[in-house]
């Protein structure tokens, strides 16, 4: 069994939590924000054990957060989500999930017709772990936090060959990939030029794009030194105006003033000046314990000093958008910092309008939690 090299996603991660930057507003064109979300998203894939603990027998089970916000005043379609598990310890790359092609071919075979996902041959048994699932989700159930979920076993054999790292660590990763889908998820005609085995297509047949077909793939570790990883609590999410917590309508959801903006003003990267009276910005926070971060020990070396990990928040709304999306939570040095929140401001259009928040560590832990507003 080989080992995979250090993963660059973790340095990335490190990197990205202690910027604590506001997401920008757009890189030329007339593009929005990534916390806006628009089309079809994954908000976060969340493992309930981030670092699975020996003894290996409960596995692992995953759940997705989506939203699907087609725009032009369409609600969200049904969507089917697949599930590709199997992939354990891929050959050492610079993207080690490159490695996983060869189980991802094969389980997307069992898609074809007459494969086993097909048939119904899946069902997990003693010895014989659930390689790949299928969900249909309602329209309904778009936003909702971890209504899909996947199950995956780890071999008993995984740390089997695993090399020790220049910290002295021993560790093994398995990977899930995931597509999200409105319409029906197919193996590709062109895998080559589709650049994933897999394929959305809508009710006429033609292949649907990345508004409408979402891919990814997440990972957990095994370490031999049986360590673990909780997933960042999330204490509360408060909707506030001048220090006060919204009042809820007759709906039970807290209600809020919609933005009115000249045409104008809303053309353009650039943000918007509207005067005082014409928008009513809204003060929204994630609450996460001052203790939540965790002694990190890979990141503290072979001799170091104690080092936690680092926490941040990223945030989305399907209506409106934030000054700055993205907020640092603890710091690896100096700890919790305390402020966590961002100003919302509500869209022009009334209606139902939800905001999440996913807190991440970077050892690949996250939660999420959502919140639904009233725009009126």
């Amino acid at each position: 069994m080989k080992r995979t090299a250090p993963p660059a996603r973790r340095a990335l991660l490190a990197a990205l939590a202690t910027l604590g930057l506001g997401i920008p507003c757009c890189a030329g064109g007339n593009f929005a924000p990534s916390s806006e979300v628009e089309g079809l998203r994954v908000l976060a894939v969340t493992a309930d054990a981030p670092y699975v603990a020996a003894p290996l027998g409960d596995g692992v089970t995953f759940e997705m957060t989506y939203a699907d916000a087609p725009g032009a005043g369409a609600g969200p379609r049904p969507v089917e989500i697949m599930w590709l598990g199997g992939c354990v310890n891929p050959p050492v790359g610079i993207d080690e999930h490159i490695g996983c092609l060869p189980q991802l071919l094969g389980a997307a075979r069992e898609f074809a017709p007459g494969g086993a996902a097909e048939n119904g041959e899946n069902e997990e048994t003693e010895g014989a772990p659930r390689l790949f699932d299928r969900d249909d989700l309602t329209a309904e159930q778009s936003g909702e936090p971890g209504k899909a979920r996947f199950k995956m076993v780890l071999p008993d054999d995984i740390l089997e060959g695993a090399q020790p790292t220049e910290t002295g660590s021993v560790y093994s990763t398995a990977y899930v990939f995931f597509t999200v889908c409105a319409g029906r998820t197919r193996v590709a005609t062109a895998p080559a030029e589709a650049g994933f085995p897999l394929e959305c297509v809508g009710e006429d047949g033609s292949v649907l794009g990345p508004d409408s077909f979402v891919v990814g793939y997440t990972q957990v570790y095994v370490f031999r030194d049986k360590r673990t990883n909780t997933n960042p609590p999330i204490d509360g999410f408060t909707l506030k105006l001048e220090d006060s917590e919204v009042t809820p309508g007759e709906g039970g959801l807290p209600v809020v003033k919609r933005c009115v903006r000249p045409e104008a003003q809303v053309q353009g990267c650039g943000p918007t000046e509207p005067a005082a009276d014409e928008c009513t910005t809204y003060e929204i926070e994630a609450l996460v314990p001052p203790g939540a971060a965790e002694e990190d020990v890979e990141a503290a070396g072979l001799g170091g000093p104690p080092v936690r990990e680092a926490i941040w928040v990223d945030y989305y709304t399907d209506g409106g958008g934030f000054d700055g999306a993205r907020r640092l939570v603890s710091d690896t040095v100096t700890g919790a910092r305390g402020g966590n929140g961002t100003t919302w401001t509500p869209p022009s259009e009334p209606g139902r309008v939800s905001l999440w928040a996913v807190v991440h560590d970077t050892r690949g832990g996250a939660s999420v939690i959502r919140r639904e507003v009233q725009v009126e």
